[in-house]
């Protein structure tokens, strides 16, 4: 066989192989969930988001390392109401939640992961709270805690920034996600749900409040959540989200959240004497 043969043969033995390799790699996908309550222009609301993670081929998840949720240029955390007092890394970490002040939590949401053990993938919920942070490098910043207790067993704590995004958005949560250990021999847990709602919700599990000094009495509230803006913007308050994984593979999703209905009075009814 001719040298040029040879080495023409070689190289689509090896552009071949290149292309098996890619296609046998998983493909990550992404979907994200927003929602406001309530749904009032010019009023402050809690923001409700989520995201679904699937993979191709099925059960080939892979595991989180940074999620970047994009918010609209409208809405952000300058006008809200919450994180008044910040948590300190410390305290969070050695005492959990009970460890910041009820003025620093943000909001709450959870997480579930799949995880790998003796050939089965099992579902394990971890609940997720976000505390306001000292200032990082001049921006507003954040704490993630979460608790998983079964059948593997986390406390774990892990920064997030806000940080400027390019239009239509305004800012980003960019959060970096650290990698947590199985079993041993077992690839890392991957996240596939995310649910979190920022700010105070309703009489549920979401509710919290903060105190405020009033005649020299502690009184409790509900504090104000992120404030929408008097007027939509067209066609809608657009969200994203960008996810990077541990093979350094990324996905985006997109949402819009449509523009809230005009809140009109009812009228009211005259009687004649």
């Amino acid at each position: 066989m001719r040298p040029t043969r040879v080495l023409l043969t070689a190289f689509v033995a090896v552009v071949l192989s290149t292309c098996l390799c890619a296609g046998a790699l998983a493909v990550q996908r992404a979907r994200l969930l927003v929602s406001f309550h309530p749904e009032r222009l010019g009023a402050p609301t809690t923001i409700f988001f989520g995201f679904r993670i699937s993979s191709i081929p099925p059960a080939s998840q892979m595991p989180l390392t940074n999620v970047s949720v994009l918010l609209p240029s409208e809405v952000g955390f300058a006008t809200s109401g919450l994180g008044l007092e910040n948590c300190l890394f410390s305290r969070l970490e050695e005492w959990g939640p009970r460890g910041c002040p009820v003025d620093a939590l943000m909001g709450r949401g959870t997480a579930t992961a799949e995880i790998p053990i003796q050939g089965e993938m099992l579902a394990e919920s971890a609940q997720v709270e976000v505390f306001s942070a000292p200032v990082r490098d001049g921006r507003l910043a954040l704490w993630v805690y979460a608790h998983a207790r079964s059948p593997v067993s986390a406390e774990l704590v892990f920064p997030a920034t806000v940080v400027p995004a390019r239009p239509p958005y305004g800012e980003a949560i960019d959060t970096r996600v650290p990698l947590v250990p199985s079993v041993p021999g077992a690839p890392d847990v991957a996240v596939t749900r995310f649910q979190m709602a920022l700010g105070s919700t309703g009489s549920g599990p979401g509710r919290f409040v903060y105190y405020r000094s009033v005649r020299g009495r502690r009184v409790a509230y509900t504090p104000n959540g992120l404030l929408l803006p008097p007027s939509c913007p067209h066609g809608g308050f657009p969200f994203g989200a960008q996810f990077t994984f541990e093979d350094q593979s990324t996905a985006t999703a997109h949402t819009t959240v449509p523009c809230p209905r005009p809140h009109r009075l009812r009228p009211q009814s005259h009687t004649r004497a």
